[in-house]
């Protein structure tokens, strides 16, 4: 009848059988972290009203409440700054500039890139360097938005202006820029396919015209590079040239040699290491040590200034020019050859490309492959150990030897890898509660460590536990002041072998099944009589032949 009772203040009453009324536990730890589970029980494990609604995970929700509604698709306008990044379009154009100069009869033909950059609508333009242009190159206009104006229109309002736009470029049209009007010549692949996808039909290529001035510039640098009879510069020396012509055909080339001085009266035997530079314009040399960090050396800039360096490696003051000395010419300088520069002769070992490229094409001599510097290392100095005093432990006197305060060993800590071989021992002992005595001998393959652990057994009134080690076990009958005693190891514990630790004998009278295997997959370590030793124990115990079925 309580069930038919509506809800409400005053018409629910308790249920007179309900006797549980514990409250669900919803803190508790997980991994040692404090956690709170989902309530899922009421008091008394009673549902909760939650839970009346979890039958909707079985049933489509639309067939109760109907199809939600959606928000209507709404297009993405997408900014141009967004669409156009790092997209710009790249003409090559020219440009004719009047006679500025009385002297010269023709107009120069200036050669440029003009770029436009599609994210901001703004153009710049760049012109290429050439040598002895006799104008400055670089950049011609930053980037900026370019108003679209005349040579007749007078200035603007920014306003009202209007602005070079990338529909107004095209491949053989003009661009009007600050006075200057450029000639559109070509493009590269990219702005052919933006503008022929967008509908624009492009132009073919333009022949650019040359420069009148730097052709004769050209022409007259030709004349003034040839010697005497006629020839290029590239097939003579530059000595038959004049002065003009050697710089003209030779100006910022220079032969680069590396080259190495050991002073003989410095009783460490140090090598200086120097950059022997020679300028095929004028002839000159200079020399620049090489410093490494720390080398205890002051940072000068130069041994020897670009100048002339007679031969001799002397520089009279008395002499007011070097016309009456006899110079090092580049004939005089090869790999492998020596050059006194101040009283020091340097060694050339090496040089770079450019100048076996110089030597073998215009001189026609192959410089000798790089000559080894560097002396052979010496053998490393050995200091014999010292033989072991008598105490401690040999590994503890070694220390105070590799170190002038003496650490602690560090501790050895088995790999995952590392499987200890195991060893059953006795006590090799006259007194008679000694001999039902065990121990469990276990051997680490990595570091030789030896751990020697007695059984415990009920009622003999000993604990079991550790009883040696784990540390190395030197072998009787090695000698106690080598620094390098004898250990025990492996080949040494056969079945029925002593062993001496702490001052006690042990007899090995048994061993596990993967000592067995260990040395049995070793047997180029281990002689066969030990291999035959661990097999006859192994067949006797029955486990050789329950690990072979």
């Amino acid at each position: 009848m309580m069930a038919n009772h509506p809800v409400l203040p005053g018409r629910v009453f308790t249920d007179p059988n309900k006797n549980r009324f514990h409250v669900p536990q919803t803190l508790g730890f997980r991994n040692g972290v404090p956690v709170q589970a989902l309530v899922l029980q009421g008091i008394g494990q009673e549902p909760l009203d939650a839970q009346s609604v979890q039958y909707l995970d079985k049933w489509d929700p639309n067939l109760f409440y109907g199809e939600c509604r959606r928000a209507p698709k709404v297009n993405t306008v997408h900014p141009q700054y967004e669409v156009y990044e790092n997209k710009t379009l790249a003409f090559r154009a020219f440009c004719v500039e009047p006679i500025a100069v009385p002297m010269e009869d023709q107009p120069r033909v200036r050669h440029v890139l003009l770029f436009y950059h599609l994210e901001d609508d703004t153009i710049s333009v760049m012109e290429p360097p050439i040598v002895n242009s006799g104008c400055v190159q670089g950049k011609v206009l930053k980037r900026h938005r370019v108003p679209k104006a005349s040579q007749d229109d007078g200035p603007k309002d920014a306003a009202t202006a209007s602005y070079w736009h990338w529909t107004d470029l095209n491949v053989g049209g003009s661009v009007w820029l600050y006075g200057r009007t450029y000639q559109l010549a070509s493009c590269d692949a990219f702005t052919r396919e933006f503008l022929e996808r967008h509908g624009i039909s492009v132009g073919g290529e333009i022949v650019v015209p040359a420069d009148p001035y730097t052709q004769e510039q050209t022409r007259a640098m030709q004349r003034q590079t040839q010697d005497v009879d006629g020839h290029s510069p590239s097939a003579v020396l530059y000595q038959g040239l004049d002065k003009l012509g050697r710089f003209l055909a030779f100006d910022r080339q220079v032969l680069r040699f590396f080259a190495v001085w050991q002073d003989p009266m410095d009783p460490m035997h140090e090598k200086r290491y120097f950059k022997v530079l020679f300028y095929l314009a004028d002839g000159t040399m200079e020399i620049q040590p090489e410093y490494k960090v720390n080398d205890g050396h002051y940072k000068y800039p130069n041994l020897l200034a670009r100048q002339l360096l007679p031969r001799g490696g002397l520089l009279p003051a008395d002499l007011p020019s070097f016309r009456d000395m006899d110079c090092y010419v580049a004939e005089d300088l090869q790999v492998g050859s020596e050059i006194e520069v101040l009283g020091r002769r340097l060694r050339l070992f090496d040089c770079d490309g450019f100048t076996r490229d110089y030597y073998a094409a215009r001189l026609g001599i192959v410089q000798p492959p790089s000559v080894p510097t560097e002396s052979p290392a010496p053998a490393p100095l050995v200091q014999p150990l010292p033989p072991h005093n008598g105490f401690g432990s040999p590994e503890d006197s070694l220390r105070s030897c590799l170190h002038l305060v003496p650490r602690r060993p560090c501790p050895s800590h088995p790999g995952p890898d590392d499987r200890p071989l195991r060893y059953l021992v006795r006590l090799n002992s006259e007194r008679p509660h000694d001999l039902a005595r065990r121990f469990v001998l276990s051997y680490q393959t990595r570091f030789g460590f030896c751990t020697i652990t007695e059984l415990g057994r009920r009622n003999s009134g000993r604990e079991g536990g550790r009883f040696f080690g784990p540390r190395l076990i030197e072998k009787p009958d090695s000698d106690p002041m080598q620094p390098q005693p004898e250990y025990y190891g492996p080949a040494d514990f056969a079945i029925g072998s002593t062993v001496v630790a702490a001052g006690c004998h042990f007899i090995v009278v048994g061993a596990d099944l993967y000592v067995y295997k260990y040395v049995s997959e070793r047997k180029g370590d281990f002689q066969e009589e030990l291999i035959e030793n661990l097999a006859d124990y192994m067949r006797k115990e029955g486990l050789l032949r329950r690990d072979s079925e």
